[in-house]
């Protein structure tokens, strides 16, 4: 490991460059090695350098080549693996031939000419491999350096107002927030156009009252009702002269826009499949979006890309209901009281200054900010008297008409914090941050999982 270009070592551990993390000893290193992030990482590099190397930088062409004439005319060099197009602008694309060769007989051609017009054609830029996420890092950096929040702090007279001025710092601005309304609605307004009845819903830090500046704006689309529709259609063999002419408009490559559809049956369709085709939607039809990755190797398949104008970065998932329905669950949980946020807002930020938590890329040894939200919504649950109800506690308080199962899960709770009684608790934030840094400071973390379902903790060994 000691020769390994992606490893340094550090001060206290080691460091990887590839996946931009810290680790803190040798036998979390050898793990971190063998992982499937670095793993994972160690192979999309590779396949970015064989697309640089087989790829060519071509501009000189009308505005209104397709990328369907640029596949024929390069094709007579070698087959075209995939034609990128600068949708923004359309002055630039650059061709990926799917043999090396082929590059370099295209290369070796000294004139280009299409539609009378002279391209210019040179070796595609060689860059760098950086991870995906490295401008997210350099986004969550804080808003606010250590010396103006000290002083922030400071113009406020007791701990429970600086607690509550750590939310007034670091949460989602209004500004923020409707830039990630703003995208939602086009992405609904986009994708609609190729996946009727399709609804695009955001979920995690964007919408569940704990977000923060620069935090990713999750989305799930979800494909129930149109996985319906679809089989409606291709029942009836039928199209209305609406849809031929709908069919008749051109994309930006000369498909026909809702040909991208066309080419997924969505009742058969594997997830991967399902994310080539949202990211299809994304690169072609969303302007601003770029750096559109699908990840199929992920524990839940994702696509993520980036917003360029709005500088956000986003990932879409597919049918998962159960991350939404768990961002209600904690907007209920903030709702119930308003000592909560606070409290997750300062454990958050402590925990990330002691760097035990914040990985900026997602993976790595410490805690994300989810797990931390969870045990401090755990921890309000066992304090005496009980700041929050228990999930199964909530379910007996729901109605009828809130009850709700999703894949086996009974996610009943209510929906309005009103229909739940006041919490009895009257300890300050002062006194319940002290508690839970004295609550888990004597937890059994190696032999012990917390339960938010049933309140109590069990032992591993449980499990």
């Amino acid at each position: 490991m000691e020769t390994d270009p992606d490893i340094q070592t550090v001060e206290k551990g080691f460091y990887c460059k590839l996946c931009d993390v810290k680790i803190p000893n040798e036998p979390s290193l050898e793990g971190h090695m063998k992982g499937r992030k670095h793993l994972h990482l160690c192979r999309l590099r590779a396949k970015r350098k064989a697309q640089e190397e087989n790829s060519v930088y071509v501009s000189g062409f009308k505005r209104d080549t397709s990328t369907s004439e640029l596949t024929e005319y390069f094709q007579q060099f070698g087959p075209v693996a995939e034609v990128i197009m600068d949708k923004e602008q359309s002055l630039y694309a650059i061709v990926e031939f799917a043999e090396t060769a082929s590059t370099e007989a295209a290369l070796a051609q000294l004139q280009h000419h299409l539609d009378g017009l002279k391209l210019r054609v040179k070796p595609r830029e060689r860059k760098e491999f950086k991870l995906a996420s490295k401008g997210k890092h350099d986004r969550t950096k804080p808003h606010i350096s250590l010396e103006k929040l000290s002083h922030e702090l400071c113009l406020v007279s007791s701990v429970n107002e600086q607690m509550h001025k750590m939310v007034e710092i670091f949460q989602l601005s209004e500004n923020d927030s409707k830039a990630r309304q703003l995208l939602v609605q086009l992405l609904q307004e986009v994708f609609i156009e190729f996946l009727p009845d399709c609804q695009i819903v955001p979920f995690g830090s964007s919408v569940n009252t704990f977000g923060v500046h620069s935090c990713d704006l999750d989305l799930v689309l979800g494909l129930e009702n149109t996985r319906a529709f679809q089989n409606r259609t291709r029942m009836s063999e039928q199209r209305s002269l609406a849809d031929q002419q709908t069919a008749e408009n051109q994309s930006e490559d000369g498909r026909p826009e809702d040909s991208i559809l066309s080419d997924v049956d969505l009742t058969t369709a594997t997830p991967a499949e399902l994310l080539e085709l949202v990211a299809a939607v994304l690169r072609k039809c969303v302007p601003g979006v770029h750096k559109v990755q699908p990840v199929s190797s992920a524990r839940l398949p994702v696509v993520k890309f980036s917003h360029r104008q709005l500088s956000l970065q986003g990932d879409i998932t597919i049918n998962n209901r159960l991350a939404v329905r768990n961002t209600r669950f904690l907007q209920l949980c903030s709702g119930l009281d308003s000592r909560v946020r606070p409290l997750v807002y300062s454990v958050r930020f402590w925990a990330k200054q002691k760097q035990l938590a914040g990985n900026p890329s997602g993976g790595g040894p410490l805690l994300n900010n989810y797990a931390l939200t969870l045990l401090v919504l755990f921890y309000l649950q066992t304090v005496s008297p009980p700041v929050l109800p228990t999930v199964e506690q909530l379910k007996h308080m729901a109605c009828e008409e809130e009850e709700c199962v999703i894949d086996g899960w009974d996610c009943t709770f209510p929906s309005q914090p009103i229909s739940v009684p006041a919490s009895k608790n009257t300890d300050d934030l002062c006194t319940l941050l002290f508690g839970f840094f004295t609550y888990y400071s004597k937890f059994d973390f190696p032999g012990s999982v917390v339960s938010l379902r049933a309140g109590p903790f069990f032992l591993s060994r449980s499990f």
